[in-house]
This record gives C-alpha cells, structure tokens and sequence, in this order.
C-alpha cells in the first residue's frame, strides 16, 4: 500500500496528494474466544501502519459496520461521511473529529494489568453496550484471554484472572469484532495489539 501510493504520487506529479484509506469492516461470523492469528485484523493493522507511517494520508475506521455474509456490505453511509471527515480535517482545515480513538502506549500496572492510553479521545472514552468488549491480554506464554475492561478518562485499564502478569493487549482483534469503544464524536477505535509477536501473515510480507 505505501509504495502504491508513492506510485500514483509519481504519476500524478503531486507529492501530497491525499490518500484516505477504509479499514476493513466486520465479515465472517463473530468468534466467541480470542484469536490468535486472523488475516482480515492483520489486513487492518498494515492499513493502519500505513497511515502512521505515510504523509497525508487518514484511515476511515469502519470495524463497526460490514456484514457477516458479504465482503461488500450495504451500507455505506457511514464510510462515506469518516471520509469525508478526514477530507474537512486534514484537507480543508476544519475543526471537527476526524478519528476515533487510537492506541498510544501501554503502562504496566502493579504486575496484575495493564493501562492503555489513547489519542483522538478528547472529552474521554465512550463505551457503547453494558461494558467494553474484544479486549484481551496475555502473559509470555502469549495465550490470549478475554480481559475486564474499564475505562478511565481516555485510558482503558484491562486484566484478567487467568493471567497474572500480563504482557500485551489486543484490541477488536478478529473478523468481526464487537465494536464498543468510541470517542465524543461517536467514532470508534482503531483496532490495535500492543505485542509485536508474530503473526500469519509475516512470512507473505513484502516488507
């Protein structure tokens, strides 16, 4: 995806010509306990690391929608309007959200859990349902384990029974997530993992 973009930069002779990407929506069916390695989440980190890492360019978070039983959901109205909020923002300078919560760093905390911290959460986290759903951490071992979640401010503090001293956490980290974390603006979070252990992908990576 970068070099695509650095690629249509070249032919179109602008340097900054912006790029808006749509991060994958839900698909396939829910699993009911935390994955590992999944193709479609890892889809969406290199999306993400792509707009870390190239100018001008904004990610459209869209985990919130999408159908189980197509790739090509209906509804498309609010892919249309993250893009153009991203457009407003970055484009023509205005003033609006244009991102939903995105993860920053993680503070261990006593040994027992872990505080993840976030920006684009101005005014602090929302949480849409009974309570935050599809995090999850692990210890070494890396076995992964749904994690009690709360939210504090615009931080996230997770832990576990089953998992003493937590390592890392994930994020909506499968197909199709429960997607329960947004913003004031009612946008939600980026997808994330805190651990860099490797994934299913990595062996067809390019990069």
């Amino acid at each position: 995806l970068p070099a695509m973009i650095s690629d249509w930069r070249k032919l179109f002779g602008q340097d900054d010509l912006p790029f808006y990407i749509v991060s994958l929506p839900a698909f396939k069916h829910r699993s009911p306990s935390p994955v590992d390695a999944d193709e479609w989440a890892e889809t969406r980190e290199s999306q993400a690391l792509t707009v870390a890492s190239v100018p001008n360019t904004c990610l459209a978070v869209t985990v919130d929608t999408g159908d189980p039983n197509t790739v090509h959901p209906t509804d498309k109205e609010p892919v249309g309007n993250r893009l153009a909020y991203c457009a407003l923002a970055l484009k023509y300078g205005q003033k609006i959200p244009y991102q939903g919560p995105s993860f920053t760093s993680v503070e261990p905390l006593s040994g027992t859990a872990l505080r993840l911290h976030f920006a684009h959460a101005e005014g602090g986290l929302v949480v849409k349902g009974d309570k935050p759903e599809e995090f999850e951490i692990a210890g070494a071992d890396h076995v992964w384990h749904w994690a009690d979640a709360h939210v504090f401010g615009d931080t996230v503090i997770v832990s576990s029974s089953e998992v003493q001293d937590p390592k890392a956490a994930r994020y909506a980290w499968q197909s199709n997530p429960a997607a329960t974390l947004y913003n004031q603006a009612g946008l939600p979070a980026v997808p994330f993992r805190t651990d860099d252990w490797p994934l299913s992908t990595e062996a067809a990576r390019a990069y």
